[in-house]
């Protein structure tokens, strides 16, 4: 099943561009100001590797809030190395995924996301790129690549460059629409995300779905 958040803060997976700024404040407050600081900082910690990192990161040595940016950017290294992310169990997870993927695009761009019956993700396809402030997009350029891999879900996602993830009218139109198609498909519209470089709007979440 596809778990739903109702949290008005989702759990601390954050877009790549924050947690990179909370990770360098963080090393400002001990006083690490510096690449040399920091330099002597591993040494004395005997940290030499992304291995011996690691470790730190899971000792009684390493403070909390310092254990859980290192674990965030492991996990986001991680997602380089695959190039995609392949599951998710929340919409906050997905949502802040959609914010790096998307982040610093001065054009809307329109995707969707193919899912299995377990709700894997099949494909990730780019449908439309608009003007700086507008996508159309019709259902049948969704449903024809839908049959095409076969799935049994997806998710519409679009880019707000202005920075504002509040829908406009013309969202919740097309929407609308594409629900009342994919019923007719026997698809299963799972959410519409609007995303900018730092936060997300999930539809189902808002209940505008």
């Amino acid at each position: 099943m596809f778990i739903i958040e109702k949290h008005n803060r989702p759990y601390p997976l954050q877009s790549d561009k924050e947690l990179l700024l909370n990770l360098i404040k963080y090393l400002q407050q001990v006083k690490i100001m510096n690449f040399a600081q920091l330099q002597t900082w591993l040494s004395k910690l005997e940290i030499s590797d992304f291995k011996t990192l690691w470790e730190f990161a899971r000792s009684q040595k390493c403070s909390p809030q310092l254990a859980l940016y290192l674990e965030l950017i492991f996990k986001r290294i991680k997602q380089v190395e695959t190039g995609k992310i392949e599951t998710f169990c929340s919409s906050s997870q997905l949502g802040y995924y959609l914010c790096d993927k998307l982040c610093g695009q001065e054009q809307e761009q329109l995707f969707v996301i193919f899912l299995n019956t377990k709700n894997k993700i099949i494909a990730e396809k780019l449908i439309f790129q608009g003007t700086l402030n507008k996508a159309i997009v019709h259902p049948r350029d969704i449903f024809r690549w839908a049959v095409l891999y076969n799935c049994a879900g997806f998710i519409l996602v679009h880019n707000h460059p202005s920075g504002d993830p509040t829908p406009s009218q013309q969202d919740l139109e097309i929407s609308k629409k594409i629900k009342n198609s994919s019923k007719m498909m026997g698809l299963e519209f799972i959410d519409h995300f609007i995303v900018t470089d730092k936060n997300y709007l999930s539809m189902r979440e808002t209940n505008l779905l």
